[in-house]
């Protein structure tokens, strides 16, 4: 597999963006390949000849993908190799959990505000102001994701 420049320096962003969210690279790089190329599957033997990585960074990475829910393989017919992919088929199901998972979180910001006490108004006007934002967003939600799907029609 050969990439372009214009894939590479793609690739290259991704696992930039990923490393300042506090991830590993090879994570975004791995997904940025996944995207930028043709066929939007590739072995693992692609994935480290392309990204020039070693077998147990490639490894490492797609499995915490794959436990992220990120990433899934496919087998073909008459073949042992497994092509790895993204699991992007369902992603208007995969941001909704997510943003579940957010909302989730709100409840313990929540708890935290009712164990502070006054002495720090500004920071306690910032956690409630959060918490407020979230409990908008978990009511807006389902309506944003309705004008969508009416959008498309």
């Amino acid at each position: 597999m050969t990439l372009t420049t214009d894939q590479q320096q793609i690739i290259e962003k991704i696992g930039v963006f990923f490393e300042k969210k506090g991830n590993q690279p090879i994570l975004g790089r791995i997904i940025g390949l996944l995207m930028v190329i043709e066929e939007a599957e590739a072995t693992f033997e692609d994935i480290q000849n392309a990204l020039f990585v070693s077998k147990s960074a490639v490894s490492q990475a797609l499995t915490l993908l794959q436990s992220q829910n990120k990433v899934e393989y496919i087998t073909k017919p008459g073949e042992r190799k497994r092509y790895f992919r993204l699991k992007i088929r369902n992603w208007k199901v995969d941001i909704q959990e997510d943003m579940k998972g957010v909302f989730k979180f709100n409840n313990i910001v929540e708890e935290i505000i009712s164990t502070r006490s006054d002495s720090n108004m500004e920071f306690n006007s910032y956690l409630i102001e959060v918490s407020n934002f979230m409990k908008f967003m978990e009511a807006e939600l389902p309506k944003l994701v309705e004008r969508y799907k009416n959008q498309l029609k």
